[in-house]
């Protein structure tokens, strides 16, 4: 046995477990680890400007790559500003590991002003983490580092955070090296019995629809739902996180059109839904009011989702790779037809599809170039990140064809500010550079500050920035519901000078007020393969012919009672 510190037992226990990049910022409660970083050689460091980038470049890393994320934070302030990225990881079942200081221990819980300390911080985390653990002393920091990290990794997936007493990680351990005996990529196996009850509600189906969402990817399990779709002869509808499932230029793929109204009556026209691995969010069925079939079998790897959001008349608990085909194997053992579905069926599929996607064009107006324009600029395999921001959701989300998985990366929180960060960590892990972000200029300016890490890295990001003086959404918004521009509040941002800014930083930029301006700048920053910015006045292009308010809508009246046994919850 070897003598090593607590800090060199973390970066050992990381490289063995394939960790190949940190994200993070030093601090007086992390520096033991990040010496050890820089002794070791095996883990790169990668230094942001604010924690809540680290989480959000630890996110980016793991949806590109679908391994662990990591992350160094400080503690107290630290832990707390990474809080909103480790919120949008949660959100999408983001396997990220969040590793934070914590004050010297003989000093924990006693709240007497020692530096950064702050009330109850591993509760703080475990609020928004799978779980949040802390060693009880040096000799158990390598088993709880990795346990956090196969917890992060096992469906369903999500962030784990771990701190460590500063004393701890300066202090000496002989103890022997954590085997790590245990696989982070371990596999939930279905139940037979619900295998061939699903198997029984599918095989009597002659309009099937497929719905695929992020545990699909998250399960690598591409291979067994496209042979899926194929057997039932089905239309593949995607949440955001499931798009690339089945490439969006295939007939049987309607792709994220949820709130098309064609879309909608197709759905009602089916006679089976199969959902693999959705949870069937608000954001993509209005709030559960979209119609599905009665007909529903759902598959997920969390027992909990089948049946939460709508009732289910079949449902398979288990890892998405393993149930699909499980339930492959069961229609051939019941000789179900090999081609269930009506002949007509697929050219409805189609014709909706079809109809979706132009409607949805239809509403862009002259912006519809900026979609086409990048559409055709676009190598297969390049991460396109979208922040939460007008030109996002209308075709970003839905419209921009993606072919495979793991190239489309949204925020499921729907926060603003965390599309560079997660560029930041895409652009580390992409094999195929450089990374897209389209981003809105309100959301830009919450992370703007990360630049800085891009030209340090030399990052190759192609930024494109879409201007409109302010939260665009929310003007929208307000406009509708209280009837005036007049009556906006809050929205209006002012018209910094972003090419200036990046230029601050060493970055090219240019600004652009054009479609035919918008291709050629966006053309070459691609081909440069370095970072880039690119200013878009959406102004000058022209408004949509729709303005876009997005999905929420005020509650209405007398509709949101709370039930007898909410009331008596309701101080």
């Amino acid at each position: 046995m070897t003598e090593r510190t607590g800090g060199e037992v973390v970066v050992d226990v990381l490289a063995r477990l394939g960790v190949e990049v940190v994200f993070g910022i030093p601090s007086v409660h992390n520096l033991p680890i990040y010496d050890a970083i820089r002794r070791d050689g095996r883990i790169r460091s990668i230094g942001v400007r604010h924690e809540q980038g680290a989480v959000g470049a630890a996110d980016g890393f793991a949806r590109t790559t679908g391994r662990l994320g990591a992350c160094l934070t400080s503690t107290g302030p630290g832990a707390a500003n990474a809080m909103g990225g480790q919120l949008e990881a949660w959100a999408s079942s983001s396997p990220v590991l969040h590793l934070t200081g914590q004050i010297d221990s003989r000093f924990l819980d006693k709240r007497r002003g020692f530096i950064h300390e702050v009330p109850d911080q591993l509760g703080m985390m475990a609020r928004l983490s799978k779980a949040s653990h802390r060693p009880l002393s040096v000799d158990h920091i390598g088993d709880t580092v990795a346990r956090g990290a196969v917890e992060a990794m096992t469906c369903r997936r999500g962030p784990v955070s771990v701190e460590i007493p500063i004393d701890f990680q300066y202090a000496s351990t002989e103890s022997e090296p954590v085997r790590l005996e245990c696989s982070p990529l371990s596999q939930s196996l279905p139940d037979g019995a619900e295998v061939a009850r699903a198997a029984e509600v599918i095989a009597g189906s002659r309009r099937p629809i497929v719905w695929a969402g992020g545990g699909v990817v998250a399960a690598d399990a591409v291979d067994e739902v496209q042979r899926f779709v194929r057997r039932l002869g089905a239309g593949l509808l995607t949440s955001p996180n499931g798009r690339g499932v089945v490439p969006e230029d295939d007939p049987s793929c309607i792709g994220n059109l949820t709130w098309d109204p064609d879309v909608r009556a197709l759905c009602r026209e089916a006679d089976l839904l199969v959902a693999i691995g959705t949870r069937f969010q608000g954001t993509n069925t209005e709030n559960w009011r979209m119609e599905l079939p009665a007909r529903l079998v759902q598959l997920d790897v969390d027992p909990t989702v089948p049946g939460r959001n709508y009732p289910v008349q079949a449902a398979v608990v288990g890892d998405a790779k393993l149930s699909t085909a499980a339930l492959l194997e069961e229609l051939d053992r019941i000789a179900a037809p090999q081609f269930l579905a009506e002949p007509s069926w697929s050219g409805r599929v189609v014709a909706a599809t079809r109809s979706g996607r132009e409607r949805l064009r239809s509403t862009l107006g002259p912006q519809v170039g900026l979609l086409d324009t990048l559409a055709g600029c676009l190598r297969p395999g390049t991460v396109v990140v979208k922040d939460s921001t007008i030109s996002a959701y209308t075709w970003g989300n839905r419209l921009l064809p993606v072919t495979r998985p793991r190239t489309s990366i949204m925020p499921n929180s729907f926060a603003i500010g965390l599309g560079l960060p997660h560029a930041i960590g895409a652009a580390v892990a992409a094999q195929a550079p450089p990374v897209v972000l389209l981003v809105g200029d309100g959301g830009f300016l919450l992370s703007a500050t990360e630049l800085a890490t891009v030209a340090q890295e030399g990052l190759p990001i192609v930024i494109v920035v879409f201007v409109d003086g302010g939260y665009g959404i929310l003007r929208n918004i307000q406009e509708s519901q209280y009837g005036s521009r007049e009556a906006c509040i809050g929205v209006d941002l002012g018209r910094p000078d972003f090419c200036g800014l990046a230029a601050a930083f060493g970055i090219r930029a240019e600004r652009v007020s054009s479609v035919a301006d918008y291709a050629t700048a966006v053309g070459r920053a691609l081909d440069e393969r370095a970072p880039c910015l690119v200013e878009v006045d959406l102004d000058a292009i022209g408004p949509m012919k729709v303005s876009y308010t997005g999905t929420s809508k005020p509650p209405r009246p007398n509709t949101h009672k709370l039930s007898t046994e909410d009331q008596d919850g309701v101080s």
